[in-house]
């Protein structure tokens, strides 16, 4: 009986243990992540197999994006010709302003300043 508890309790410590190996093993895969992102540490990548098998979709959808945008640089669309007009305008605080034939009137926002509308 006694030989029984003690294979019972190796048995629940050596699942315990796995258990602590791979949250030990998630931690240290966030901390390399978290080294990784960080800008004044070089960029190693070493990944181990359990690696893929812990990320979940979302995770993975993350990574995927933030490689992208990385990789890419968008450029600043142009102000079109209203906009232009509209903050120069409001730069000035006038209270309205013309565009291709039509005035533009604006009301005072507690907190964008003026907003102009079709009179």
């Amino acid at each position: 009986m006694v030989l029984i508890i003690i294979i019972y309790t190796l048995y629940i410590i050596m699942t315990k243990i796995a258990d602590l190996e791979k949250r030990v093993e998630k931690l240290e895969h966030e901390i390399m992540l978290l080294k990784n992102n960080s800008p004044h540490v070089s960029h190693s990548k070493t990944h181990t197999k359990s690696h893929s098998k812990t990320h979940t979709k979302s995770q993975k959808k993350k990574e995927t994006t933030k490689k992208e945008s990385k990789n890419t640089t968008k450029k600043k669309k142009p102000v079109n010709a209203y906009f232009k007009m509209m903050l120069e305008a409001k730069k000035e605080g006038k209270e309205s302003f013309m565009y291709k034939g039509s005035l533009y009137k604006g009301t005072k926002h507690p907190r964008l300043g003026m907003v102009y509308k079709k009179a």
